[in-house]
């Protein structure tokens, strides 16, 4: 059975802003339920606004909207917020490495908060490399297939008619039933990915999702690094061993690998002062003022957005309430 870390201040500034995240996204989810129950119920329950950010569980939607907003300029106004949150993550990975999925992400959080139960309660699995780097590719292998579809297959205007399409308005709401009409399939397929969490640690975010696989190739292109002197180290692997990633820290002189997401507790971890940095353009840069720039850039982006009207849906009341009632005629086009 693994220790639990000791929690350093960074690590307490970084869970704190995993659970507020997770808060408001759980508070968001519940005004969107009953913003659908108002039209479901043609008006008998209380009217509740909608919180756009709950288009950030809409991905490849935002994919299919970034490829056109390249193309053509037009920024996504069915799905704004969604497109916002796809190019704040990107810009994150570039300046401040995966740290969407580990400080922002709520499946991160879940996944991270089911492999320290299954350390502290459980004994967990290491797998082998062999199968484990094959595993590793699966993430890889879905983010090509979307890659291939969006990015080579559907011209321009493929994708505009898509994003205008019903299904594709109504896709929010679609999402929302995922979750609250479950068919057992899904409860089951959750449940297993929940069980191996518990057994290998981030069992979801290291093999299976696509979304991370993406910023994972963004970061490696960072200015951004954890950098080790040789002439400081001592060799201990502390920072090896704390990294949730499996990275060879204690053998690297700079962590360039896709797979770190930022949660700086190698650095943590490390006895020897000064042996690992995190560096920015070659300068070192304080681990706290990495998580303020993380902090700043997503939440700061955020609100440049709502201030910049993009972040607001253009569908009105009427649309939601004739796309709501019609939503299990609404299919795939």
């Amino acid at each position: 059975m693994l220790g639990l870390p000791k929690k350093t201040t960074l690590q307490l500034v970084r869970n704190s802003v995993q659970i507020l995240v997770a808060l408001l996204l759980l508070w968001a989810g519940f005004k969107f339920y009953r913003f659908v129950a108002y039209f479901e119920s043609m008006g008998a329950t209380v009217f509740t606004h909608r919180p756009p950010v709950v288009e950030a569980f809409l991905p490849i939607s935002a994919f299919m909207s970034l490829k056109l907003f390249l193309i053509t300029g037009m920024f996504d106004r069915i799905h704004p917020a969604g497109l916002t949150i796809f190019l704040l993550a990107l810009l994150l990975s570039f300046f401040f490495r995966k740290a969407f999925c580990s400080w922002i992400c709520p499946i991160g959080t879940i996944s991270e908060g089911l492999g320290l139960l299954g350390a502290k309660f459980l004994i967990q699995v290491e797998l082998p490399t062999i199968i484990d780097r094959g595993l590793m590719l699966i993430k890889y292998l879905i983010l090509a297939f979307f890659v291939k579809i969006i990015v080579v297959d559907m011209s321009a205007f493929a994708i505009a008619g898509f994003l205008n399409s019903p299904y594709n308005r109504i896709a929010d709401v679609k999402m929302l039933k995922f979750f609250t009409e479950m068919s057992t399939t899904t409860a089951i397929v959750l449940l297993i990915l929940a069980v191996l969490s518990l057994f290998i640690r981030n069992f979801w975010c290291r093999y299976l999702c696509p979304y991370g696989a993406l910023l994972g190739v963004i970061s490696f292109f960072s200015p951004t690094a954890v950098a080790r002197d040789k002439e400081l180290c001592i060799d201990c692997a502390a920072c090896t061993k704390a990294c949730p990633s499996k990275l060879q820290v204690a053998k690297s002189e700079r962590v360039a690998s896709p797979e770190c997401t930022g949660c700086l507790r190698c650095l943590e971890a490390c006895p020897q002062k000064d042996a690992l940095k995190l560096k920015f353009l070659g300068h070192k840069l304080q681990p706290l003022v990495f998580g303020l720039g993380v902090v700043l850039l997503f939440f700061g982006g955020t609100a440049v957005a709502k201030l910049a009207g993009y972040w607001q849906t253009s569908l009105s009341m009427g649309d939601y309430a004739q796309l709501i009632l019609n939503l299990n005629f609404l299919q795939h086009p």
